[in-house]
């Protein structure tokens, strides 16, 4: 019997604004309406932000979809989406509202479900609470890959908080089912790719963001396999540091913002010291890309097994989403090294 519509609660698990995307992702990719109520509820400004409302219009305009209760602010959305109605699509969010938030929902909602897009994007690259664009393309889309996402991305002008101004085109190829992973054990993290911007301001600020966060790496035994130390076109400000180690079963990323008055050399240190923490720990993907990937291994036609360095709130709800759309069931086995997650598919 086909379900009429999966009723979402927002404010399930950390009640962040990634509950909202994996819904209306799963919603496209299944074809089945969703309704989202108490969106981000818990939150000091609850809601709908820009870079919601900007996923679900994007997903909206390529599907042909019906959408009740989009705008800032909303606390209910009702999403029915239809089958894709275009491949090409371009939008200008206006603000410095995050694009690989948007990205996020948009690239395995299309892939999944069987369709191609050529997507072009304004808005902020490297902004708070987002991960910066260069972990986007990095260590994300690595992720999408291992299981079958085929999706390019390009950051053509960098957007900073808090004008934004960015821009960026993705491409992305269908491909369904999602591929299974059995990914419990990797070899010891000793190189990694550096990668430190800046924008309208000297270029010897991503470089001291790049040695301060290169000598750290050193004294724990990290060594780098590439460095990109660039001053890069952006509406404001900014600058972003991005460490990452992807492939042989590793997709391990860590990130840091620059801000006013924040010295250059503690940007580089504070990304340092998270991917260190994350390359310690073991596990074969971070936390951030585990909370993207995972979910969508309940599409899988076999079950998986994927060592993170911890079940965030973020994956917790991702899975329960899946359970909701699915009907899989999941483990979590915990242990000294993090814990594997187990995602065993309907059937």
């Amino acid at each position: 019997m086909a379900v009429e519509q999966v009723e979402v609660d927002g404010s399930l698990g950390e009640g962040g604004g990634q509950i909202l995307r994996t819904a209306v992702a799963f919603s496209v990719i299944r074809q089945v309406p969703v309704r989202v109520v108490k969106i981000r509820a818990g939150r000091e400004a609850p809601g709908l932000k820009r870079q919601h409302v900007s996923a679900l219009s994007v997903l909206a305009s390529i599907f042909g979809g019906t959408l009740e209760g989009a705008s800032e602010g909303s606390a209910t959305v009702r999403f029915d989406p239809g089958r894709q109605q275009v491949e090409v699509h371009s939008l200008d969010m206006g603000t410095a509202a995050s694009i690989s938030l948007v990205l996020q929902a948009v690239i395995p909602a299309v892939a999944l479900g069987g369709s191609k897009l050529k997507l072009s994007l304004a808005g902020g690259t490297d902004v708070p609470w987002s991960p910066t664009f260069d972990y986007f393309r990095s260590v994300v889309i690595g992720g999408y890959r291992a299981i079958g996402i085929e999706a390019e991305v390009q950051v053509h002008r960098r957007g900073y908080y808090p004008k934004g101004g960015g821009a960026v085109t993705a491409e992305v190829s269908g491909s369904r089912p999602p591929l299974p992973l059995d990914m419990t054990e990797r070899k010891a993290i000793t190189g990694a790719t550096l990668a430190s911007r800046c924008g309208m301001l000297p270029r010897a600020v991503a470089e001291r963001q790049a040695e301060a966060a290169s000598d750290r790496l050193s004294r724990s035994g990290i060594a780098l396999d590439a460095c990109e130390v660039t001053e890069e076109r952006s509406s404001s400000p900014g600058t972003s540091v991005t460490i990452s180690s992807v492939g042989e079963g590793c997709f391990v990323g860590a990130d840091a913002l620059g801000a006013r008055g924040k010295p250059a050399e503690r940007v580089g240190l504070e990304a340092a010291e998270r991917f260190i923490l994350a390359a310690e720990s073991g596990a074969c993907m971070d936390v951030n890309v585990a909370d993207m990937l995972i979910p969508l291994l309940s599409l899988a036609p076999r079950p998986s097994r994927v060592r993170v360095p911890a079940v965030t709130p973020h994956l917790e709800s991702g899975l329960r989403l899946a359970e909701l759309f699915t009907s899989c069931t999941w483990s979590v086995e915990n242990g000294r090294r993090g814990a594997v997650v187990s995602v065993f598919p309907r059937g």
